[in-house]
């Protein structure tokens, strides 16, 4: 294939959506694939991403995208037989809270579950899982080998998107031009390159959630997800009112809604404004401050998200008991433990 028959893709999308008013899968995979390989002009990928957001995406779209991105990537060498949780979200709720769902990796690793953390920097600047890690001391940028090792020693892995989705660099000047979310927002916590059999998987708005869901069942490789919004739109498990949940199960094609409130986990309401923090070095410190065992108004929330997560990978048959162990995870020391331990497997580099 030609470099400009490559370009072409991209325009043979663009001209299918607009003669036709629809754009199938392989349309879709084609013009992505294309757009990964750096070899679609950034005025076709504006109009594509932007036509795609008018017309709304559909779960064909979403899918055929993920197909392209994980043909494309960088893969991680992994144990098959040891089912792995990945707690990575879609972010963009806008809420500005401290990165839940890192440390939310980190109470449940010390459980014994392993974790394949898969991220990126905030694009905002703010908190984004990779900026939090890496003033936790540990090196979010992590090679294979030294990320596989970790997984195999510790129970914990982070998967630095950009480097194990390098083409992703082609689509990023357009989507910080446009001031709306895109397709590739979405494809990030469905191409974790590590394939997690379990997710716990935050997205902002319900809407999302139902995208979500459905792709993962298109795509059918993933054992259980649970797709959580909370109703305060923090994309997590809230305890400020209710978190809506839906429990995708690919190979039996089934999406169950359920609604937890801070009464199912046994835990106190946390206003979502409690959970604010400035910067990345903030996050951590509160971060730090929880998983010492010390008081931190957003304790209750990380214990919340740890409990669910243990609920999607079958550690737990109820959300107190999730709860039980997550609360005896920080009490214990083992999470401060564990990230002590991550830390000088993967020491963070010294700043300039």
């Amino acid at each position: 294939m030609t470099v400009d028959s490559r370009v072409d893709r991209v325009l043979d999308a663009l001209v299918e959506l607009f003669e036709t008013g629809e754009l199938t899968g392989d349309a879709i995979e084609r013009a992505v694939a294309s757009i990964i390989a750096g070899d679609a002009s950034e005025i076709r990928v504006a109009a594509l991403l932007t036509a795609l957001r008018c017309q709304g995406e559909t779960a064909t779209h979403l899918a055929a995208a993920v197909r392209a991105a994980r043909a494309a990537m960088i893969p991680f060498p992994r144990d098959p037989t040891r089912p792995l949780l990945d707690t990575c979200g879609t972010g963009g709720d806008g809420a500005r809270s401290l990165n839940i769902s890192t440390a939310t990796a980190l109470i449940v690793a010390a459980l014994g579950i392993p974790v394949a953390k898969h991220g990126n920097r905030s694009a905002s600047g703010n908190s984004g899982s990779a900026d939090v890690l890496e003033r936790l001391g540990v090196n979010p940028d992590q090679d294979p080998a030294t990320a596989a090792l970790g997984l195999k020693t510790l129970g914990i892995a982070y998967l630095y998107a950009p480097r194990h989705h390098a083409g992703f660099r082609h689509a990023a000047p357009v989507r910080r031009a446009l001031p709306f979310r895109t397709l590739f927002n979405l494809i990030g916590p469905l191409s974790n390159p590590a394939g997690p059999e379990f997710q716990l998987l935050g997205v902002p708005d319900e809407s999302l959630a139902d995208l979500i869901a459905q792709t993962l069942i298109d795509l059918g490789d993933t054992r259980r997800a649970a797709i959580v919004t909370g109703g305060d739109g923090l994309d997590e498990v809230t305890l400020d009112g209710p978190t809506w949940v839906r429990w995708v199960e690919p190979a039996a094609h089934t999406i169950r809604l359920e609604t937890w409130h801070a009464d199912d986990f046994g835990l106190p309401k946390v206003h979502s404004g409690d959970l604010r923090v400035a910067d990345a070095a903030e996050s951590a410190r509160r971060i730090e401050t929880i998983l010492q065992g010390r008081s931190d108004a957003a304790r209750p929330v990380l214990i919340a998200n740890a409990a669910a997560a243990l609920l999607v990978v079958g550690a737990v048959e109820e959300l107190a008991q999730g709860v039980e162990q997550a609360t005896n995870a920080v009490d214990s020391g083992q999470a401060w433990d564990l990230l002590n331990r991550w830390r000088r497997h993967a020491p963070a580099p010294t700043p300039n």
